[in-house]
């Protein structure tokens, strides 16, 4: 994970899952990831409360959330990621102090956003971007939840591998295409902000 200069930007990575009874391949998918990016900075269930992971968030290249999602049209502001003792929203990110960096949402719904009375995008990009990320992988709809864990566990091997964000997770697409054909399962992530 090298910049063209032959800088590296990482500083570290930060796992987030909270799985449940409707999503268990959270808690999978999470380890997955922490061990791709051989990282031991895990917030895991009961231990993924809004304190720590925004703590936890403020240092490091990377951030994982696994989670539950919600966006909120008639109320943007408190759309959010669903962690282990409540919602982490728009409003809370606003505050966050993330070093530039890749944000991934692993979660449902993240990608969406409503225009507001300024013609301004309103959601969770706009607010992780707002709090220094510089790229975001995000979903635009219900996501499932095996799907999803493959789709992760691909784009960062992929990425480690030395692709860039934007083809490792183009490269994760396409693995999942073979597998799974329909696009409910292979296409709700994109990227934002830079590849």
């Amino acid at each position: 994970m090298q910049r063209e200069d032959g800088a590296n930007p990482f500083n570290g990575a930060l796992v987030v899952g909270v799985p449940d009874e409707t999503a268990p391949q959270i808690a999978h998918e999470t380890r997955r990831v922490a061990a791709t990016l051989s990282t031991e900075n895990v917030l895991l269930g009961p231990a993924a409360t809004v304190g720590r992971v925004t703590a936890a968030a403020q240092g490091v290249s990377i951030v994982h959330l696994a989670c539950h999602g919600r966006f909120s049209s008639k109320s943007p502001l408190m759309s959010g990621i669903k962690l282990a003792d409540g919602w982490l929203t728009v409003r809370d990110n606003y505050k966050l102090r993330l070093p530039r960096g890749l944000v991934t949402l692993s979660a449902c719904n993240t990608g969406r956003t409503v225009v507001g009375s300024g013609d301004e995008l309103m959601g969770l990009i706009r607010s992780f971007l707002a709090a220094g990320a510089s790229s975001l992988v995000v979903s635009l709809w219900i996501v499932n939840d095996e799907s999803a864990a493959g789709i992760m566990t691909d784009f960062y091997g992929a990425w480690q591998a030395g692709a860039t964000p934007s083809a490792a997770l183009r490269d994760a697409q396409r693995a999942m295409l073979d597998r799974r054909p329909h696009p409910a399962f292979w296409a709700p992530f994109i990227m934002e902000g830079s590849p």
